[in-house]
This record gives structure tokens, sequence and C-alpha cells, in this order.
């Protein structure tokens, strides 16, 4: 029968207990095993030896906290003992606990991220989130202190019938265990002493706890205990300890979690239900034996708790080597890739640094935001559903001050931990641009005063003879498309490589290098004349910063994705709106010039397939052999960069030549989830124009070396049924393009 309730208590830290002292059939007082388990037997003579040494020891043990009881009392109690008590201080903690840091996206408001609401968090050995008791379960309350320290609120520190309990039950054998140190003392051992096992040690801790307890209350005492105290799993406190195991706050825990997590407290990697789940088992049976024999539950709760199993309710231990931890919703939709990146930006800041983002509680505040970071990803799987055999695909989303809103930077990020968004500051190194580096090339066209309705020859094949070091340069169009004498604004909705290839002749390989980095192209491009077909490797978010350009009326800003940094003290460390760099890369008439043009490639162009409800701009990419597909574009609010293709092994890449029956160009799947996500996030923004402008002041015509006998003069595209060849003259440039970089025909093109 459990005993006769004891006094309540103090308000400020626990609830009234259940009412009740009725007449249940209650577990044994001394019973701490499992129903239905009988306590086994040595047998036979090692048996009894087993037993003898196990008396020996139980003896040994007990003349030791004997000693204890005895030293202990002679200090507080006898004559002296009190001079003694006022003569000891408070040490200095004997190491700075460490604090769990919180990242939120922008769904929360400045000075609101929590544990509720953030979506990762970053620790280094000590994953610790500081609580308020008010913010924990009364039920973890009542189970910790029945379970380490039944007199918490009766005792002044020190509690002799504990110890004498403790020697008891020790001499006993009873299932029942509780240590003779008090919760106080266990958090003068843990925070203000080492963990030496000396009778010194033990005195110093006693006089220590005596003195906290008439320096702090109760209550303050034991939140500190449970912010600091181990659980396990580098979960230190119950904040940390209930999102751990259950995915839940502190504040959320029931009766059998909470029993669960006391019962952690002597010995956490033992009891872990995932490895050791009998053991458990019998720690959670003690706990709640406990509970019941305080009346902190009734009956009816302490059997559904004892009953409950582990499968389902206890979560996984999960593999972390890098002291970053991701919500389960936020890693579903590619947070892993964003907080990989997030982590080493915060590490390079000068005002947070690895130390403070590791241990300071700092409250990250970043761009991304949730909505839009599900559709991304709902974009993408559901353009791309089997991740078996489907290639891969990475996008990111700026909005017009540069924040980045979304990023998807892989599928699966236990096979591969390389950001495809981000190239080589993601970890890989980037993928050809294809056809979208034209949009680079007509802005350098233009910035040079030429018009966009210039007349150029885009026949089917170009060879400039001894380009590539002494050896001929063969340009084709996609599907060998002949458009004849066209305009350049036409050949730029077809994507025709030999006519690009004459303009990057003329705008030269210099200008055009130039004109990539005001953009945003932070890799090196090479002066050579096949840069124009997007033979340098770039990141989606370098194709979104430099579209975006366009979009911005030729104000380039900088992408940025952490929006705000705070201190444990709700001070402002970092502002990334402050820091976030812009500055004009273009004149208004280019910009203006090049997204009238890049309308045209949706309204009637490869990247028709990308057509919404929204006046928007675009260029589609494809590389040679289908390795790689693009589609970058934009409306006035949202730049939007989708990159598409096969990973590879190190050594090579597969091809796209039949994904689902067809060839991947830019304007199939890519422009399929860049449409599908822009309709979601454009579809609050106003609507708004890219009136047609031509800021060029030069109307050129076709060179006559350029044109073919088959060429027409019209500015429509006519496929011709044999390829025709235009051979030109060699111009001289500053490097030589490379062989490989040649104009094959899934380069860019029609449809690309």
């Amino acid at each position: 029968m459990p005993s006769t309730p004891k006094p309540s208590a103090p308000r400020q830290a626990r609830v009234a207990k259940p009412a009740g002292g009725a007449a249940r059939r209650q577990p044994s007082r001394g019973s701490g095993r499992p129903p239905g388990k009988a306590p086994t037997k040595p047998a036979g003579r090692g048996g009894r030896r087993a037993a003898s040494r196990s008396a020996e020891l139980a003896l040994l043990g007990a003349l030791r906290r004997g000693l204890y009881v005895v030293v202990l009392l002679s200090v507080g109690l006898v004559g002296g003992g009190f001079a003694v008590l006022n003569s000891v201080e408070i040490p200095a903690p004997v190491r700075t606990l460490k604090t769990t840091s919180l990242v939120c996206l922008s769904d929360v408001a400045d000075g609101a991220c929590g544990q509720s609401n953030s979506v990762a968090r970053f620790f280094s050995g000590e994953n610790r989130v500081n609580v308020k008791l008010s913010e924990m379960s009364q039920t973890l309350i009542d189970a910790v202190v029945a379970g380490e320290d039944r007199s918490y609120f009766r005792h002044a520190g020190v509690d002799p019938t504990g110890i004498a309990r403790a020697l008891y039950q020790d001499v006993r054998g009873s299932g029942v265990q509780q240590g003779g140190s008090t919760i106080t003392q266990q958090y003068v051992k843990n925070v203000y002493l080492t963990s030496e096992r000396t009778i010194t040690r033990k005195m110093k801790e006693a006089a220590i706890a005596l003195k906290l307890e008439r320096k702090f209350s109760k209550a303050e005492i034991l939140e500190r205990y449970l912010n600091e105290v181990y659980f396990g799993r580098s979960a230190y406190g119950v904040a940390a300890a209930a999102r751990t195991y259950f995915g839940k706050e502190a504040s959320q825990l029931d009766v059998a979690e909470s029993a669960y997590l006391a019962g952690l407290l002597r010995a956490p990697e033992k009891a872990d239900a995932e490895r050791h789940p009998d053991e458990a088992t019998r720690r959670r049976h003690t706990v709640l034996v406990a509970m019941l024999e305080e009346q902190y539950i009734s009956k009816a709760q302490f059997d559904e708790a004892d009953r409950r199993p582990w499968e389902g309710h206890v979560a996984p231990r999960r593999a972390n080597t890098t002291g970053t931890e991701v919500t389960a919703d936020f890693e579903s939709v590619g947070g892993r890739y964003v907080m990989e990146w997030v982590r080493k930006q915060l590490i390079g800041l000068p005002s947070v640094g690895e130390n403070a983002l590791f241990g300071k509680g700092l409250k990250v505040y970043l761009t991304i935001n949730p909505n839009l970071q599900r559709e991304a990803n709902a974009a993408v799987t559901s353009t791309l559903s089997n991740p078996e055999t489907d290639p891969s695909a990475s996008l990111v989303s700026l909005d017009k001050e540069g924040r980045i809103i979304a990023m998807i930077g892989g599928q699966d990020f236990e096979k591969s931990q390389v950001n495809l968004a981000l190239g080589r500051a993601g970890g890989g190194s980037g993928r050809g641009a294809g056809s979208t580096f034209k949009a680079i090339a007509l802005a350098e066209y233009v910035r040079q005063g030429n018009s966009v309705k210039s007349e150029i020859a885009a026949p089917p094949v170009i060879v400039f003879p001894k380009a590539n070091d002494g050896k001929d340069w063969e340009v084709k169009n996609f599907e060998d498309e002949d458009l004849g004498v066209t305009t350049i604004d036409n050949a730029t909705w077809h994507s025709s490589n030999t006519a690009y290839a004459q303009i990057m002749r003329q705008i030269k390989p210099a200008g055009f290098a130039e004109m990539a980095a005001k953009l945003g192209i932070t890799a090196p491009v090479k002066k050579v004349q096949s840069s124009v077909l997007g033979t340098t490797d770039v990141s989606p978010l370098e194709m979104a910063t430099a579209y975006s350009t366009f979009a911005n009326r030729g104000v380039r800003n900088q992408p940025w994705i952490i929006r705000r940094v705070e201190n444990a003290q709700g001070e402002v460390i970092y502002d990334g709106a402050a820091n976030r760099a812009s500055e004009r890369a273009i004149d208004e008439g280019v910009a203006d010039t090049v997204n009238s043009v890049l309308t045209g490639v949706i309204k009637s162009g490869t990247g028709k397939g990308a057509g919404f409800r929204r006046t928007a701009a675009g260029k589609t990419g494809t590389t040679q052999d289908f390795k790689d597909a693009w589609f970058v574009g934009y409306t006035c609010s949202v730049t939007t960069s989708v990159w598409m293709g096969y990973q590879g092994d190190g050594t090579s890449v597969p091809t796209m030549e039949n994904v689902r029956g067809k060839k991947v160009t830019g304007g199939s799947f890519p422009a399929d989830i860049w449409r599908n996500y822009m309709k979601v996030a454009n579809q609050d923004a106003p609507d708004c124009e890219f009136p047609p402008t031509d800021a060029g002041k030069t109307v050129g015509v076709a060179d006559p070396k350029y044109t073919t006998t088959s060429s027409t003069s019209s500015t429509t595209s006519s496929t011709l049924p044999s390829t025709t060849t235009t051979t030109i003259e060699s111009t001289p440039t500053t490097a030589s393009p490379k062989p490989t970089s040649t104009a094959a025909p899934t380069t860019a093109a029609p449809g690309a």
C-alpha cells in the first residue's frame, strides 16, 4: 500500500497532487521490476560465491555512506557547523554550460525564434535549450522529483534522511533505488565541482548545496537543474530531451514520457529504449512506482504508462556528426542542404563565429519562406518522381531585394552532401550553363550600342577555320534549324548557336567575360569564343543572381539568406539587410532591352512550356550530349533558376537522352518545374509588364559571308531538308576555344 501522502510542494514549483488516498491496490513499495518478472536467484556454488561477494560490496558501500553521514552531520549540526557553512562561498562554475543555437525561417518575427518554431539547431556536444519551469510539463517535474529526490521540497539542500534511506535500500537489496545526493547536490556537483570521489569533495558539495538553497528558491534551483542535466543522445536539459526522444516540447510530455526521461538520469546510454529496451522498461517502471507512491499519478495513469510499448513512441537515434540538427519537416523539403550552407556562412561571420554558434544560444533568422520552400520541393519531386532513375534537380529563388526565398540543393542528403544549387560553394564544381549564357552576350551586345533588330544570318552550321588551336570550330544549331537571315531578338527566341557565335566574335570574349562578372557570375569565364555557348561551369545561384539583375533593371543585389542573428540576451549581432550588397551593374536601357527580348522566349520561343498567367522573361539552356538542362527566368517580383542533370561518379556524367522516353532540354522538365513553382511564388504579387525596348542605336545588317544560298531573309524559322554548312574566315581571338566546347546540337537550341 502507498505511504501516507506527504505535504504538497510549494505552489510555484508543482501543482497539487491528484486527490484521493482512496483505497487502491498499489504496487509494492519495494518492487522495482516490471510486472510479472521474478528476481533471478544465483545457482549453485558459483551463485553463492557471487551472492557473498555482492553482500561484501554492499557492506563496504554501506560503511562508506555511513561515514559520510557521520561527517556530514558533524559539520552541519554539531557546534561550529553553522560557522563553517557561513564561511563557504559559492564558487564560479567549473565549466561554461553550452546552449544550443536555434534557426527559424521568414514566418517567425524578429525576437520570436524559439524551440517550438525553429527548424534547425546548432550544438557542439551539448544540445541544450534553456526553458522556464513554467514551460515544463508538471508530470516531468513530478517524475524527476519522485525518481531523484522525494524530499526535495522539504529539505534545505542536504537530506540526511534520504542518505539513510539509500543506505537502508542498498543493504536491503531493494529494487527501488534513490541516491543519497539531493537534486541540489547533483546540481552543485555538475556545475561547481569536479567528479572526484572523495570525502572532501562530498563535504564541499553538501556545504555549497546548503548555501545555494539559502540564495535561490526551490523553483529556481529545480529549473537550473532540469536545464543542465544530461539525458543521453547529446541532449542536455529537458527541452532538448523532449525534442530528441519524442519530437515535442517539454510542456507536452505525458506521464509515460516523463517517467522514461527521469529514468535516464542515472546512466542515459544504458537505458536508451532503442538499444536497451529491457533496462528502459525497468527504469521507467521504477519511476512510475515512485510517482504512484508519492500520489503524483493515479493507478489508471500508472497502468497505462507502464504498459506503453517503445516502438512508435520513442524516436530512433539520428546519426549526427556535424552538430547540426534539422527537424523532420524541414529536412523533407531540402532543409539539410540549406542548413549546411548557412552553418558555413555563420562560422565565417566575424560577429558570430564557431564558438558562439555551437554554444552561446544564438537565434538565427533566415530569408527562406517555408511555404515556397515546400512548393519548390513539390515542383521538383512531382516532375521527377522516381529518385532511383530520374536525374537530380536544383532550384534557387530570389525576391527583388536578393533574399533567397527557396533553395533545393538536391534530393537525398544521405547519398550526396553536394549542394547542387551552389556549385563550388556547395561542395561541387557547378555545371555547364548552356544557352542561358546567351542572355549575357545579348546584354553586352546592346551595351555596345547595337539594336536587337539588327539582321544576322543563322544557318544550320558554321565552321570557323583555325579557331581552336589551329583546328576548325564547327557550330551547329539544334536539329540543324536554319533561321536564314533573321533579327537578333528572333535568333534569341530560337536560341540559334550560329547567330550567337557571330555575336561573340563582334563583342569579343573579353567584353563577354566582363559582362558576366558584372551580372554576378563568380565562376571564372574563359575569354574564348566558345564561352558564349555556356561552356563555363556555374551554379543555379549565380544564374539566378545574373537574371535578377535584368529583372531589377540593371541593379545587382547580392543574394543573402541570413536575415538576422540575436545573442542569448536578444541583442542583434548581425543584420542581413544592413550588410547586403547592391550596386548598378548595367544601364536601365540595356536591362529593359534584354527583358523585352527574353519575354519572347516564353511567349513564342524555346521556353513556351514555362508560360503561365504572368508576364515573365527567361531563357532555356541545354549542354552537349544532354548532360545539363536549365531554365532561368523571372517576373518583376521573383527570379528562379532551375538546373537538371545526373550528378555522375566523378569521372563521367550520364546523358539525359532518354528520360521517360524523351531527350531532356531546358524547355522540357526544367521549364515545367519553373512554371509550377512560379505560379505559386507569384500568386500574391501584382503583375507588371516588360515593355518593348531597344536601347541599341546601331541597326546592323547580316554579313554576306555568314549567309548561305539557301538562307532566306525571313525572320521566321525554316528547316532545310539537308544541312547547309557555311564556312567563314577565321578571326584571331585573344584565346582559342576548346574543341570539346563546340556547338554540338545539344549545346543550346530551339526547344532546349
